[in-house]
């Protein structure tokens, strides 16, 4: 083989030894947060040591440090992805016939998710309270968002002359979510308020809510 053609292939070689590499490095990733997820969940974020998550990823431990930057980075890259979860999953009611409708359907949906977003909420709430650093970091990572389908739904809505072609439609999903958020945080895991009277609080505020827009 003459060296033109060994100059030749080692840029594919090197190409393809570089995909391995993230191919690795990605299954490595969701490993990590699919056990710090549930290490995290079992045992709290104090108590969760780097070596247990991974111990249950099957991975060297200072993979945590390198991909994530530290316990810390892992669980804020946990709650981006859970929140990711949140934005792109299709609400599995049908489209609703008018405003009052689709938000009520809307935030029961997003309220008896409760189950799978208590473990993490805590840990949120205490990390929040008691870590200045994380907090910031927090609020820099995780914002309030606008969900695409609700955003999709409102738009069908004010097409069909259901909401007036002059309302905010993201101003609407961002005030929807602030509400949901300080619900979940606040009546279901701190107060621990009885989800039928939760339930019969939200149907009262979007009753206000929508009044004049629906």
């Amino acid at each position: 083989m003459s060296e033109t053609s060994q100059l030749k292939t080692t840029p594919d070689e090197g190409a393809e030894s570089q995909k391995g590499k993230k191919r690795d490095r990605s299954a490595s990733e969701e490993r990590l947060i699919a056990a710090g997820t549930e290490i995290f969940s079992k045992h709290g974020y104090s108590a969760a040591t780097t070596k247990m998550i991974a111990k249950k990823a099957d991975v060297n431990e200072s993979l945590i440090g390198r991909y994530f930057d530290g316990k810390e980075g892992l669980l804020l890259s946990i709650i981006e992805r859970f929140i990711e979860d949140l934005r792109t999953e299709e609400p599995p009611y049908p489209a609703q016939a008018t405003l009052y409708d689709e938000l009520e359907n809307y935030l029961l949906f997003k309220l008896n998710m409760k189950d799978d977003r208590d473990c993490l909420g805590r840990i949120i709430i205490v990390q929040c309270l008691t870590d200045n650093k994380f907090r910031k970091k927090a609020l820099e990572r995780i914002p309030i968002f606008t969900d695409p389908n609700l955003l999709k739904r409102l738009e069908t809505l004010r097409d069909n002359g259901k909401i007036p072609a002059t309302e905010d439609l993201e101003g609407i999903c961002q005030d929807l979510e602030a509400y949901i958020h300080g619900v979940f945080l606040f009546d279901l895991i701190l107060s621990e308020t009885p989800e039928k009277e939760v339930f019969a609080r939200a149907r009262k505020f979007l009753a206000r809510y929508t009044r004049g827009i629906d």
